[in-house]
């Protein structure tokens, strides 16, 4: 089978062959040779179909992501461990929610927190006086920028286990891992020149262009009130905290990792400690996650939480799992194609959508209405800026009118302290 043949053979069976052709051209490029990123392709457009996505919504901008970025990011690509992919600010309203429900300042537990940990970084800025304690198994032994606008992360025996632009636009994702085997190589010989130069004090040096190394670079980034653990949730030993919080590392393990995980997390909490956990991009756009509560040795369900944009979508984070019971994906799912069968809702989203959409030049509509491609007047540096506006303007505008649908079919929903919608779960 050809990949223009696997790619028709999802637009039929999902879509009833109605994807635009600029979509199917660029989802074509994926690598059918390799079965994660087949299943994974195929979960997104199931996902998509199930969640009542219109074939008019699916962008070019999109498909592209699938085609040539997704199975590059896929833990199938890193030897299967689970890239530590970090972007700054990914969980602005996050940490604006923890802000809000803790006015005092206590102790916050990042698990997986990814590396750089810009992420963990933004917290301590968000959260002046509170202690916080950053945890991953993949903090590396050495760090190294290339001078090019990328870095690699390595293990102690110098191997290459993570690679990614700085600032990672889709150009510069498919610039850096079109030759993955390329890039490694690139960047383990890269360490070796620079480790020549005699930086074992971890201070850095320049060669290549610019280019840089730190060794334990994780410690750099500490200072009073912050530090950082290498270690696994599994091991995590550390004084209870007021709050965990744990992204974008639970979607990539099925449902009985999640109820095993669940307890490990009430042992890090103080009683009444608050777990948020989920999934999000860049400024909290496309995020989804649950919030808990510990009551004695247990964590008690509190609310599950969305932003608005997961309804019309410009990346694909809404469809993104790697496990098909994913309990964020389905509920996520289940709460859109609601909104999305309420005539009114539907109508005055799909308006507002279009006029932002046109308004910062991500993907507009075509007259044949169909979402675009990016407008080429976009600076790549500025898409997710654009997009976090978007995304902001999309709940101030609809997140009441959300929870008001999903409150006449039953659900206790409100708007919560950062402008998502939620919905109670006990």
């Amino acid at each position: 089978m050809s990949q223009r043949e696997f790619v028709d053979g999802l637009n039929g069976t999902y879509f009833a062959g109605r994807l635009s052709p600029a979509v199917l051209e660029s989802v074509a490029t994926l690598p059918i040779d390799r079965s994660d990123a087949r299943a994974m392709i195929e979960r997104v457009f199931r996902l998509m179909q199930r969640a009542g996505l219109p074939a008019e919504d699916v962008s070019p901008f999109q498909g592209g992501m699938l085609g040539s970025l997704i199975s590059r990011l896929l833990p199938g690509n890193w030897e299967g461990r689970v890239p530590p992919i970090t972007v700054a600010g990914r969980h602005r309203r996050i940490d604006q929610l923890v802000h809000t429900l803790f006015p005092e300042p206590g102790r916050m537990l990042d698990v997986a927190c990814g590396f750089p940990p810009v992420t963990t970084l933004d917290s301590v800025e968000a959260l002046p006086s509170w202690e916080i304690v950053g945890a991953d198994r993949a903090l590396p032994h050495y760090l190294v920028h290339d001078g090019m606008g990328n870095y690699a992360v390595f293990d102690d025996a110098g191997r290459a286990t993570y690679f990614q632009p700085v600032i990672p636009t889709p150009d510069s994702w498919t610039a850096l891992l079109s030759d993955w085997e390329a890039s490694r190589s690139r960047f383990e010989a890269l360490l070796q020149r620079l480790l020549a130069l005699g930086t074992a004090s971890g201070a850095g040096g320049d060669a290549d262009a610019g280019a840089s190394l730190s060794i334990e670079p994780a410690k750099g980034y500490e200072r009073p009130g912050l530090r950082f653990v290498r270690s696994d949730l599994a091991d995590l030993r550390l004084a209870p905290a007021n709050v965990v919080r744990c992204f974008n590392m639970l979607m990539y393990f099925d449902a009985s990792f999640r109820a095993a995980a669940l307890p490990r997390f009430a042992s890090l909490l103080i009683e009444d400690g608050l777990l948020v956990c989920g999934t999000d991009w860049a400024g909290t756009i496309e995020c989804r996650y649950f919030t808990y509560r510990k009551r004695g040795a247990t964590l008690v369900p509190q609310e599950f939480a969305f932003s608005i944009d997961n309804m019309a979508p410009f990346g694909i984070v809404p469809f993104y799992a790697l496990q098909d019971d994913d309990i964020e994906v389905e509920t996520l799912g289940r709460l859109c194609t609601i909104l999305r069968a309420d005539p009114a809702f539907a109508q005055r989203m799909r308006t507002l959508n279009d006029r932002l959409r046109l308004e910062h030049g991500l993907s507009p509509r075509g007259a044949d209405g169909y979402a675009g491609d990016l407008s080429a007047a976009v600076d790549p540096a500025e898409i997710w800026s654009r997009s976090i506006a978007m995304s902001d303007r999309l709940d101030a505008d609809l997140a009441s009118a959300a929870a008001a649908v999903l409150g006449r079919h039953g659900y206790r929903a409100r708007v919560n302290e950062v402008g998502h919608v939620a919905i109670a779960l006990a």
